[in-house]
């Protein structure tokens, strides 16, 4: 069904026991790609990446500084990033952006981090992807001072109508996660947003082993509940769900297009 899983964590130890099987069960159901965030922070998290990424030709990667390490950034983790992104299947720089919901990191260096991140971007010439919590308004202004001109997803998309308008505006693309799924009250803003978000501008993804979607919620979330996602993105969208994965697949190749180092 040509399934795409857009954002994950597949080098995290929830995975430690099984991320090969998974891999495998994933592309044999026939789903299509997948894309695993490497942690600079984390000391095996490259390592186990680059083995992932050994399991399948259609596994990618991104690799960046989040925002909850900020305070912990230093120049060879930079060095490391510049150095990982060439010599693998990476796709983007990311995840990156800003953290105002928990600042682990503050919102001092988080910035300065960021904007590190953008300029990284723009000298490998590679997409963003973003992670910003209470912080897109900000987090536009960024890239719009730096001038960027690559696309930018931003992954896990949990901010309000108007950022997403502003956004979409800019040419970017959103992502949606099993969020989308839970059947609560308070995430009906989220279903609006992805109401109104174009084909052409959305991923599907599961942020796992986080954000496990509907019916599954509270349990460890894999890239294999992508289709729960997609099915819910489709259902919003009032289209078929193949319609969808043509539309989620053709915007990865149009992302990557130019990309690949």
């Amino acid at each position: 069904m040509n399934y795409m899983d857009f954002h994950c964590h597949l080098d995290m130890k929830a995975f430690d026991h099984n991320r090969k099987e998974i891999a495998a069960e994933f592309f044999n159901s026939g789903y299509s790609r997948l894309v695993t965030a490497a942690d600079p922070y984390e000391e095996n998290s490259f390592t186990k990446t680059q083995e992932i990424l050994s399991y399948h030709k259609n596994i990618y990667c991104t690799a960046g500084a989040h925002p909850h390490g900020a305070d912990r950034y230093t120049p060879a983790i930079e060095k490391s990033i510049l150095r990982f992104i060439p010599e693998n299947r990476a796709v983007a720089v990311g995840e990156a952006g800003l953290d105002f919901h928990y600042n682990l990191s503050t919102p001092e260096n988080q910035l300065k981090v960021f904007k590190r991140q953008i300029a990284i971007a723009q000298e490998l010439q590679m997409p963003l992807v973003i992670h910003s919590r209470e912080a897109e308004t900000l987090v536009l202004q960024a890239l719009e001072e730096a001038k960027f001109q690559f696309p930018v997803v931003f992954h896990c998309y949990t901010g309000n109508m108007k950022d997403a308008r502003e956004i979409l505006k800019r040419g970017f693309y959103l992502s949606f996660s099993g969020i989308v799924t839970f059947r609560q009250k308070k995430t009906d803003y989220l279903r609006d947003i992805v109401r109104e978000t174009p084909l052409d501008r959305l991923f599907t993804e599961t942020d796992s082993p986080y954000l496990a979607p509907e019916p599954f919620r509270g349990n460890p979330n894999t890239p294999l509940l992508v289709r729960y996602v997609a099915e819910k993105v489709a259902e919003l969208k009032g289209v078929p769900v193949e319609e969808l994965n043509r539309c989620v697949n053709e915007n990865f190749e149009r992302l990557i297009k130019g990309a690949l180092l």
